[in-house]
């Protein structure tokens, strides 16, 4: 069990227990017998990788597949609420936009707070499994990169006037407009070339781009477009069908969601800018971007590849048994920072707009 004070002490970058402090592993036997005694389904645990949850895909032979979600000890229940109103809102307002569903336990509890060997409880919630195939264990595709774009923007039209008082002051780590939080975290990136890169690269958003983000417009977004959020059709893999863990929803610039999905567009083979570019049309196709956000488009992807950088080798750092799966993308993101390093923001601003 996590005591109190403990947590204090493994608190040095000030990110929250959610991201500092390990959660108490849960073994695949505890996964199945939690999910026969409150949701009533018989069935074989696996694990899943997760940042911070404890993930399972849960397969039972009567009901099909299911995804427990166990949150870490220090997680709030108005955070999971939050996840679970979006999940339930995007449904009502776009029933064929492809999202987990929330199973409820027999008794009709959406988020049970449960304690597993007597720890401190956690927040539990069982999803519905999206069939599909992961986007990240596919190749990419010009066709992909548009299709990306329109479901991002579909995804984001759907959230478009939700709210939930859970977004109000977020502090949430990966929120692109504090990359400047993770100056501290550059002292782990020991190759001093890289790290010069990405101290440039704060000093840029704080004197460019911080004083615009309170004007551009906002909404509550889904933040995590990664390749390992986005399921896709087994049968033509330029066809998304799904998306996964809102974990890292917030109220942010629309852009700054878009920035997110645009970085994992990055075409080593073509103008560094290429992918992002035709997932940006895509998106325009859906919802049109203003003038000032194609603008600073570049700052925010550049600013996300910064924090992603420095988080990931912090992480890999503080937990060692998590070192393969957080730096499992690392040489890609580097090579999309050093090349995206030198574009300047007046032609990044011209070459959005001429592939439209």
């Amino acid at each position: 069990m996590i005591m109190a004070n403990s947590k204090k002490e493994a608190n040095p970058t000030g990110f929250g227990d959610v991201f500092e402090v390990k959660a108490p592993d849960i073994s695949l036997v505890e996964a199945v017998a939690l999910v026969k005694h409150h949701y009533g389904l018989v069935g074989r645990a696996s694990a899943l990788n997760s940042e911070r949850d404890h993930n399972f895909q849960i397969e039972t032979e009567r009901h099909g597949k299911f995804v427990l979600k166990i949150a870490h000890p220090a997680e709030t229940i108005e955070t999971v609420d939050f996840q679970t109103a979006a999940l339930m809102h995007i449904a009502a307002v776009d029933p064929d936009l492809g999202v987990p569903a929330v199973r409820p336990t027999m008794t009709g509890d959406l988020h049970p707070v449960i304690s597993i060997r007597g720890d401190e409880p956690r927040i539990t919630r069982l999803l519905t499994y999206l069939p599909g195939r992961i986007l990240a264990t596919t190749e990419a595709s010009a066709q992909q990169d548009r299709n990306l774009g329109v479901f991002l923007a579909r995804l984001g039209r759907a959230l478009r006037g939700f709210y939930h008082c859970a977004a109000a002051g977020s502090d949430l780590l990966w929120d692109i407009r504090k990359v400047a939080k993770a100056r501290p975290l550059l002292v782990h990136i020991k190759d001093h070339r890289r790290r010069d890169i990405l101290d440039r690269c704060i000093d840029e958003y704080e004197r460019d781009v911080a004083h615009l983000a309170p004007g551009l417009r906002a909404q509550i977004v889904h933040n995590d477009m990664n390749p390992n959020n986005v399921v896709v059709d087994p049968a033509s893999t330029a066809m998304i069908s799904g998306i996964l863990d809102f974990g890292d929803m917030l109220h942010s610039p629309l852009i700054c969601d878009v920035a997110v999905g645009a970085i994992h567009r990055w075409t080593p083979d073509e103008h560094p800018l290429a992918g992002a570019a035709r997932f940006v049309s895509g998106y325009q196709s859906v919802q049109p971007l203003e003038e000032i956000e194609i603008g600073l488009l570049l700052d925010f992807m550049r600013a996300r590849l910064t924090l992603t950088a420095a988080v990931v080798q912090w992480q890999a750092e503080r937990f060692p048994e998590k070192r393969d799966y957080v730096l499992r993308r690392n040489a890609e993101i580097w090579s999309s920072i050093e090349s995206l390093s030198e574009i300047s923001r007046n032609s990044a601003h011209s070459y959005f707009l001429q592939k439209e």
